[in-house]
């Protein structure tokens, strides 16, 4: 657990940096430059599990799986995702006339991290059927903000709420 409380803060310090994003984005490059021994160091989740969030950055530990998409969401907030075991596919998804049309693909890897604009809708599965295992930041406080959800289909915005998250779960 030390590694995870040491994660936390170092984020939380970026987080106050005058330059949050840089400062965000160069710790997570440093946090996942050796994902074998990130790995090693820390406890595997069961699935989302919040760190840490107050007015000025969220932190997740996450685990995805391959039998589970999640659907198309934005975060409203500038977002780090780094991945230490795994695969994992971000379905990038563009904002057009007020609905979200499928984009490109990106996939992340150990060792890999990535940051999305708070504009940014991705709908994320794990790859080469097995889970995925990441560390994710946010500048802000994520689950305190309006998000949206995109309808698979029509691309129509909905208000992200757990239920309708839950229901819009994709089992390839």
């Amino acid at each position: 657990m030390q590694h995870l409380d040491d994660f936390v803060s170092r984020a939380r310090a970026a987080a106050a940096a005058p330059d949050p994003e840089a400062e965000t984005m160069a710790l997570m490059v440093r946090t996942f430059a050796d994902p074998r021994a990130l790995d090693a160091a820390l406890p595997e989740p069961e699935g989302e599990v919040c760190l840490f969030e107050d007015d000025t950055v969220s932190i997740w530990h996450e685990r995805f799986e391959p039998d589970a998409e999640l659907p198309p969401h934005d975060h409203a907030m500038p977002a780090f995702l780094g991945v230490y075991r795994g695969r994992e596919r971000n379905r990038l998804w563009h904002v057009a006339g007020g609905r979200a049309h499928p984009g490109g693909v990106l996939d992340l890897g150990p060792g890999q991290v990535h940051a999305f604009s708070p504009a940014c809708v991705h709908s994320v599965i794990a790859l080469d059927g097995a889970p995925s295992f990441g560390l994710h930041v946010y500048l802000g406080p994520l689950g305190k903000v309006e998000r949206s959800l995109y309808d698979w289909e029509s691309g129509e915005p909905l208000p992200l709420t757990e239920p309708a998250f839950l229901s819009m779960v994709r089992r390839p």
